[in-house]
């Protein structure tokens, strides 16, 4: 019985989790398409008319680069917006409306600049200028949704070779079929 709701457990987060990341890849898609580029930035999904201020090497050779607003006068802030350290983000150039340069998670964010690592194939192919004016938009998060599906894999492949009652995984899955809203804590059934 256990097995069993272990593994309806699992196939129904799989389920879930493919249907939540593929709104989350239409959503971003359908924005792109069909929203301007201010109303994006009014939304907090989008950072327009960027600058380079600097750009430097960082851990495991990635490419950390510093984005600005462009200075008119005094120091500019960036306007409101929801970009979070760990946020995947496709930077474009401004004067381009065509396809992004590259992707990148950014790694740090403040009230005047926000700093994106790009991987460090990309040294070789991304060129930035900083007299170019750039743009940064906010994409679907790859890395939570592969960590969850990674882990998702793991117990299903895992599913046979547990013991009847082994603690954590049979508790949460047996509460969750019955009352969702079940705290998730360790029971181990199999000591004394």
């Amino acid at each position: 019985m256990a097995s069993a709701a272990v593994e309806s457990f699992v196939t129904r987060q799989l389920d879930l989790l493919e249907l939540e990341r593929d709104a989350e890849v239409e959503e971003r898609r359908s924005w792109q398409e069909n929203i301007s580029l201010k109303e994006l930035q009014s939304r907090g999904v989008c950072l327009l008319k960027l600058q380079i201020s600097s750009q430097r090497t960082g851990l495991y050779g990635r490419l950390l680069v510093t984005f600005e607003p462009r200075r008119c006068g005094s120091v500019a802030a960036l306007p409101s917006n929801s970009f979070t350290s760990g946020d995947i983000v496709g930077l474009y150039d401004a004067a381009n409306e065509g396809s992004q340069l590259a992707t990148g998670i950014l790694t740090r964010v403040t009230q005047k600049s926000v700093t994106v690592a790009f991987d460090e194939s990309h040294d070789f192919q991304l060129s930035l200028d900083r007299e170019n004016s750039y743009r940064l938009l906010k994409l679907a998060n790859d890395v939570t949704y592969r960590r969850l599906k990674k882990c998702a894999d793991i117990l299903q492949h895992l599913l046979g070779r547990l013991p009847e009652r082994s603690g954590f995984i049979c508790t949460v899955a047996e509460r969750t079929c019955h009352n969702p809203r079940t705290s998730w804590h360790w029971e181990n059934h199999d000591c004394g």
